[in-house]
């Protein structure tokens, strides 16, 4: 892999970038039936969402989607 894809990918996220992955969250975790403030939706659908956005996924619908999957 080369540098630049590493760089792209360690930077922090943005306030709006939050609000993406925030909104996918949330309607991954009333899709799932999933309390928000549960371990698993802390360290499952919220890694499995950010590590989507920062690999360039920025639909809220397919973060929710994709997300499903990975967790």
């Amino acid at each position: 892999m080369d540098a630049e894809f590493f760089a792209g990918h360690d930077q922090p996220l943005s306030p709006a970038d939050l609000e993406i992955c925030q909104s996918a969250f949330d309607a991954l975790c009333e899709a799932q039936g999933i309390e928000k403030t549960s371990a698993m939706a802390h360290d499952a659908a919220a890694a499995s969402i950010i590590r989507l956005y920062r690999g360039g996924v920025r639909n809220v619908a397919a973060l929710q989607t994709l997300a499903t999957g990975q967790s």
